[in-house]
């Protein structure tokens, strides 16, 4: 019942500006979309005719006794149902594929203007609400396209085509017909109303049944293990009620409008059949032309139905169009230069912060006044407590966000001034915890290079210390490591992510506390892996075990978004400062 799926009472502003947009968006299919109209307008009139020629068959040869007018009447009905299939059939598929390669072309536009947007739009959003644009509300349009668009343009063409072809017939038969349009548009004003209140509370119902049932699944570990099932299930019984009661009232709906159509379609045929058959009586009217029209009537009801069906379809379509152009109309919020300068091959990969100053609120800064020269192969540890600054630092340095005051430079060159290719190539971000695609070890590790050759990726693996564990698996480099990786430990996981960054070959790695999630013998071999990688290259390793920063040629350490010590990992301790009370306290925590 696709009306119940996707009817409902949508807010939108602005319909038709969304149309026109839509419209603007639909240029180059103008060519297929006309040829789409010209069929269903085909398909249409072949239809319109197949009455008049069987008015033609009975007034001048059933009624006349001519045989032979009978059979080119027959011949050419025929004629017309053949040809109303073969239109039909083509401008059913013609207006489906212009859509949907209008379809094909949102999805792409929507996702590569997602994937342009800067992190902190990410940040802000969920990431539920983004699926859904490109989910729930592309298969709104779908459901438009599949079923509604030729349902719009058939039934308007049909109802100007029938109501041409009655008043052609007969003037008086065909007002009386029209007397039952008033009585056929209130009732499905009430229905509609009455609907649209029964669809609002199944979309409502349907998202509280989706969440508890998320909920219930994502938590069946601690439902079992304090043995709850019976509570969960009751509570999802509970939602699931709600949303069957909502169900119930829209059928109910359903079951009062369709048999009140059903009728008012009755009695204007009882009408017509009333009035025309005396007047075929009298001899006012030919029988042919009563067939005739009685056909028409046919014809003229249900399209009128199918446009009450396809209302709220257009409407959610115009709804879910509305929240994919609010998300094209999403500016990145990192300026793109426009005449980028471009990065030296010889470039080293120093970075600087002069004076920055940032918040992820205006308001708020995390970050304050911070000068920071990071030296050409140099590896700094940055360190502090929880809210210190310190993946701030990580995220600015690979510009995921700009500063709100001063800037931040790679070999003298503002960030702001780089191309998004040439950032992106000098700079390797590994976090937390690494995230692995779907698909082959050999397309993950190469994500960055996809032409890499595998005789390179061997090398790579040997020098990071991994190769003997990728020859252990099933299919080696072939071996596929499944949805988020959840085939690999998540210390196998962080290995192929460095691995991983090695192949990009950044003059400048960025580590977001890499190995903080690690148990001891993992983040021995993770550390191994760190100083191959690390070799030779600007690092800024955001530190959450001290351990990882007396590796380190220098230490910062953060307090309160400012830079309160630095200096070497010994210098430090000797200091007595802030950088040796968090070495006391993290010596006494793995003591315990």
């Amino acid at each position: 019942m696709m009306y119940a799926r996707y009817g409902g009472d949508h807010k939108i502003e602005r319909p038709f500006h969304l149309i026109r947009r839509a419209a603007r968006h639909g240029r180059p299919l103008l060519g297929a979309a006309l040829w789409a109209l010209a069929l269903t307008f085909l398909a249409t009139l072949a239809r319109l005719a197949g009455p008049l020629v069987l008015r033609v068959g009975i007034d001048d040869g059933v009624t006349s006794g001519d045989i032979r007018v009978v059979v080119e009447a027959t011949v050419a009905y025929l004629v017309v149902l053949v040809a109303q299939y073969f239109t039909q059939r083509f401008s059913v598929y013609q207006v489906a594929a212009v859509g949907e390669r209008y379809l094909q072309g949102m999805r792409v536009r929507v996702f590569r203007h997602m994937m342009s947007l800067d992190v902190g739009f990410f940040s802000r959003s969920k990431v539920g609400v983004l699926v859904s644009r490109m989910t729930s509300d592309v298969e709104a349009l779908t459901a438009f396209v599949d079923q509604g668009a030729i349902s719009v343009i058939t039934s308007v063409l049909m109802v100007v085509g029938v109501t041409v072809a009655m008043f052609s017939i007969d003037t008086g038969l065909a007002w009386t017909v029209l007397t039952l349009l008033p009585a056929l548009v209130v009732v499905s004003i009430v229905f509609r109303t009455y609907a649209n209140r029964a669809y609002e509370a199944i979309r409502e119902q349907i998202g509280r049944v989706l969440g508890t049932l998320q909920e219930g699944i994502s938590g069946v570990r601690v439902v079992q293990a304090y043995t709850q099932e019976r509570r969960q299930l009751l509570e999802f019984g509970r939602v699931n009620q709600k949303y069957f009661e909502a169900n119930l009232q829209a059928a109910r709906a359903i079951a009062s409008y369709f048999p009140s159509v059903d009728f008012i379609s009755t009695v204007g045929t009882a009408l017509v059949l009333l009035f025309g058959g005396r007047r075929v009586l009298a001899g006012d009217l030919s029988f042919g032309s009563l067939v005739a029209f009685l056909l028409y009537l046919g014809y003229f009801f249900d399209p009128i139905v199918q446009l009450s069906n396809v209302y709220n379809l257009l409407q959610a379509a115009l709804a879910a169009l509305g929240k994919l152009f609010g998300i094209l109309d999403t500016e990145p919020a990192l300026a793109i230069a426009e005449v980028p300068v471009p990065i030296q091959d010889d470039a080293c990969g120093q970075i600087v912060f002069e004076h920055v100053t940032f918040g992820y609120s205006p308001d708020v800064p995390v970050l304050h006044d911070i000068d920071l020269t990071v030296r050409c192969g140099e590896r700094i540890a940055v360190v502090g407590e929880t809210g210190a600054g310190k993946s701030t630092i990580a995220k600015l340095a690979v510009r995921f966000y700009d500063p709100s005051e001063g800037r931040i430079a790679l070999d003298g060159v503002d960030l702001r001034e780089l191309s998004s290719g040439d950032l992106r190539r000098s700079l390797s971000m590994v976090p937390q915890e690494g995230f692995l695609f779907s698909g082959s070890l050999r397309e993950n590790l190469s994500f960055a290079r996809p032409g890499i050759a595998d005789e390179e990726l061997w090398r790579i693996c040997e020098s990071m210390g991994i190769a003997e564990w990728v020859r252990s698996l099933p299919e080696r480099l072939d071996t596929d490591v499944r949805e988020r990786g959840s085939r690999l430990s998540s210390g196998e996981r962080q290995l192929v992510a460095l691995a991983r960054a090695f192949v990009a070959n950044p003059a400048v790695v960025v580590l977001d506390e890499a190995t903080s999630n690690l148990d001891p013998e993992t983040e021995e071999m993770v550390e191994s892996a760190l100083d191959h990688l690390l070799e030779r290259r600007t690092a800024i390793v955001i530190a959450h075990r001290l351990t990882t920063a007396q590796r380190a040629d220098r230490v910062i350490v953060m307090d309160g978004g400012r830079i309160v010590e630095q200096g070497s990992h010994s210098e430090l301790l000797a200091g007595g400062g802030h950088y040796a009370y968090l070495n006391e306290v993290w010596i006494g925590k793995n003591n315990v």
